[in-house]
């Protein structure tokens, strides 16, 4: 695959709008004095755990019907892959097998993420009344601030309850090594 400057140009722009609203949900809060932290998640192998009915379905309720959504359904339907091993110049190395693919959006591609982000897109509107989403890719990130330590709290607790239920109905793992709190308290 070749990657062409105007698809390097939009990933950048997504990752620094992601970085762009964190840091400033940070110092914003900061700045007013409140309580702010973050739950930082990592997903196990995200992109290969897209279950294709579920994103279907979720494409629908978002309005692609019809000709998009088949055109979809024909993209997740027989595709195989395969693996090669110490392919060199000289030698033909080890090819796998070509197995049926049957969950996964491919890394790399256009599609790819976006398709991550319609998967889990709902985890972000169920936690919005208690904190501030942040997705890029399959790294999702969650701003909690609040001026009161006991709500900060409670409410740090309750997302993290809702997100990993929410990651785990839609097939997901959290990567918990990976995944971390962050607190920065007001002075």
């Amino acid at each position: 695959m070749v990657i062409q400057e105007t698809d390097l140009h939009c990933s950048l722009l997504h990752y620094e709008i992601a970085i762009y609203t964190l840091i400033n949900n940070t110092l914003s809060s900061l700045n007013n004095k409140i309580i702010i932290g973050g739950l930082f998640c990592d997903l196990q192998k995200g992109f290969d755990c897209v279950k294709y009915d579920i994103v279907l379905s979720k494409m629908k309720f978002y309005g692609i019907t019809g000709v998009a959504n088949r055109l979809m359904k024909s993209y997740f339907r027989n595709r195989y892959q395969g693996v090669v091993i110490n392919a060199h110049k000289n030698s033909n190395g080890y090819f796998s097998k070509w197995e049926k693919v049957q969950h996964g959006v491919p890394q790399g591609s256009i599609l790819g993420p976006l398709l991550f982000l319609i998967y889990v897109d709902d985890l972000s509107k169920s936690v919005s009344d208690k904190s501030s989403p942040i997705l890029f890719d399959d790294d999702t990130s969650f701003i909690i601030a609040y001026c009161d330590e006991t709500e900060f709290k409670f409410n740090n607790n309750e997302t993290f309850n809702e997100i990993n239920k929410l990651f785990h109905s839609n097939l997901l793992m959290l990567k918990y090594e990976k995944t971390s709190a962050r607190l920065s308290e007001r002075k």
